[in-house]
């Protein structure tokens, strides 16, 4: 919910300034280098190879740690026994990807452009049941989780002032994950495929002359 909020709101400031500064930089030369910063998380950069061609890649990272604790209730033939039981999980997730940016038009702040898209991200969870099932040795239970994802998108990237833009795009993706644990008591091997919209909204920070 709140990453849907911040995006929203990234997506209304970013109209605003492209409202009340229609043409700032329209007779600027837009630097070739920039960093972005953009919605799903990401930071990448910008490097204009020609007047209508852009290369974005990008990378994203992110770490998950849980601490549940349950406290079961035992009926024994003597009376009640409750014990706290604590299970500990992280995930790991790393990603990166390329973007390329083909510009439909061009000369002035308001630049249009069709992107091909490709990603890669690999997810590592653990889980230690040391303490749900004290009879199994105390070794973390690990799932690897490997993420492809191809894409294509219609976008739209405004120049505010010579060295800051916004962008947006939307567009349809497919993806195929592939999962695996490294442990081989329960082993289950999973693959799965996805077809849906994507979209993305950002800021660039552009650098040079």
């Amino acid at each position: 919910m709140y990453a849907h909020t911040m995006a929203r709101i990234l997506l209304v400031v970013s109209a605003t300034i492209a409202l009340l500064l229609p043409g700032v930089a329209e007779a600027q030369d837009t630097p070739r280098f920039g960093v972005v910063m953009g919605y799903p998380a990401q930071v990448g950069v910008l490097w204009t190879v020609a007047n209508r061609l852009a290369i974005r890649p990008e990378v994203n990272w992110t770490r998950t740690t849980t601490e549940s604790v349950s406290t079961p209730t035992i009926f024994t033939g003597t009376g009640v026994t409750t014990t706290s039981v604590t299970t500990t999980s992280a995930i790991n997730a790393v990603g990166t990807g390329v973007s390329a940016l083909l510009y439909l038009r061009t000369g002035d702040a308001l630049r249009t452009y069709v992107s091909p898209r490709f990603t890669y991200a690999r997810t590592t969870s653990s889980s230690d049941l040391s303490a749900v099932l004290p009879s199994v040795p105390p070794a973390p239970i690990e799932m690897k989780t490997s993420t492809y994802t191809v894409a294509g998108s219609l976008g739209a990237q405004y120049s505010v002032a010579k060295h800051f833009g916004i962008f947006g795009e939307v567009g349809l993706q497919y993806g195929h994950n592939s999962s695996s644990p490294s442990s081989s008591l329960l082993r289950t091997d999973a693959k799965q495929t996805s077809v849906g919209l994507r979209s993305g909204a950002g800021v660039i920070l552009l650098f040079g002359a």
